[in-house]
């Protein structure tokens, strides 16, 4: 009865919440749930409490995590974390973290584990736990520009999305304590770093959607060991192997993606190249050194950027002025040469190959974001 008490407040809050007829922060929220349960429910289910090495697995693989996050910033470059110099500031951000996090997971564990045959229910819960975690008033303010809100999605709600799929499964196999190390672990290392990876959104996004599906395969290969079953963990080597080399793929895909590769793709938004390109084309391009950018041949493909665009056209001839390259391009379908002389540092590589064709999720993505 408690557990279904608990359900209808956090349901009355989100839609409170949705609608914007609330002002509570958060935290006091999440504060007043956390005394409730600690007053009121003192069962919490801990699956597996004689065998406490997942949780030894958990503070293995967020550390992990952890560094990895902070070593991304020799990468993308470091901010000055804003919280670490004012420890005032510092333990009041902690606070507004930690108290709401530890209250969800000791919540979504009261209402799953005494839940666990309702597969309907526990839809419903993990779907719930998602929407309270998003900052609708950012919504809102971006709502107007689809390009910000696109990146915001990426950035933050899938991310959510992803993580709250992983909490509901880590609380339903294992307890609270799994989910609640991952997000702890999580939190501080962005709150307590001296400086923190200045990722972008798609770099961000792409790390904590790629996280916790990792950690998922992990504890589903855990879970099904510790188990007597011969047929699943027959099963398991195979799943062992197919996982491994899903994980492998996303990662080299995202790094190649994010161009840490000598090689990038790009798509082409128009028919200016025609018939060489077409609209919707992946063009995948060779990044130059300095000594190769000024050593282009007439007649290459280039891609370089205009402003915020990247264009691909055709190089109809090089120009030394005075020791500083530029190059004349034309799109192979216009009718007159490019009006500016493109420079070598605006340059990003020489095209290889394309792929007919398969970016039009790219092109379509483009043109709705355009749009004003």
């Amino acid at each position: 009865m408690k557990n279904k008490f608990l359900l209808v407040v956090l349901a009355i809050y989100l839609v409170l919440k949705l609608v914007g007829l609330t002002n509570i922060a958060d935290p006091i929220f999440w504060g007043l749930i956390l005394i409730y349960l600690i007053f009121y429910i003192k069962e919490f289910h801990v699956r597996f409490h004689k065998n406490r090495k997942y949780f030894v697995y958990m503070v293995i693989i967020s550390s992990i995590n952890s560094v990895a996050f902070f070593y991304l910033g020799f990468i993308f470059g470091f901010l000055k974390n804003p919280y670490i110099n004012n420890i005032n500031l510092l333990f009041k951000n902690i606070i507004i973290k930690i108290i709401p996090i530890i209250s969800i997971e000791f919540s979504r564990n009261i209402i799953l584990t005494r839940n666990r045959e309702n597969k309907y229910l526990i839809v419903f819960v993990t779907l719930l736990f998602i929407l309270l975690e998003i900052n609708y008033n950012t919504v809102i303010d971006l709502f107007s520009d689809r390009e910000e809100l696109f990146e915001y999605v990426c950035k933050e709600i899938l991310p959510i999305i992803s993580c709250g799929i992983l909490y509901t499964y880590l609380t339903l196999q294992g307890s609270y304590s799994l989910p609640l190390t991952y997000r702890i672990f999580k939190e501080l290392t962005i709150i307590m770093l001296p400086v923190i990876p200045d990722l972008d959104w798609f770099a961000y996004g792409s790390l904590f959607i790629l996280s916790p599906t990792i950690i998922y395969f992990i504890f589903k290969y855990k879970f099904v060991k510790s188990k007597k079953d011969i047929r699943k963990r027959r099963k398991l080597y195979i799943d062992k192997i197919t996982y491994g080399i899903t994980i492998i793929l996303s990662i080299t895909l995202i790094c190649f993606m994010l161009g840490f590769f000598k090689y990038e793709p790009i798509t082409i938004l128009s028919n200016s190249m025609n018939p060489a390109l077409y609209k919707a084309d992946v063009v995948i391009y060779k990044k130059l050194n300095d000594t190769e950018l000024e050593k282009i041949p007439v007649d290459s493909i280039i891609i370089y950027t205009l402003g915020d665009q990247n264009i691909a056209h055709r190089v109809i001839d090089r120009i030394d002025d005075s020791g500083n390259i530029l190059y004349k391009t034309k799109g192979d379908s216009n009718n007159v040469a490019d009006t500016n002389l493109v420079k070598t540092n605006q340059i990003k590589g020489v095209y290889v190959f394309y792929i007919r064709y398969i970016g039009f999720p790219s092109v379509w993505l483009y043109s709705f974001l355009s749009q004003k």
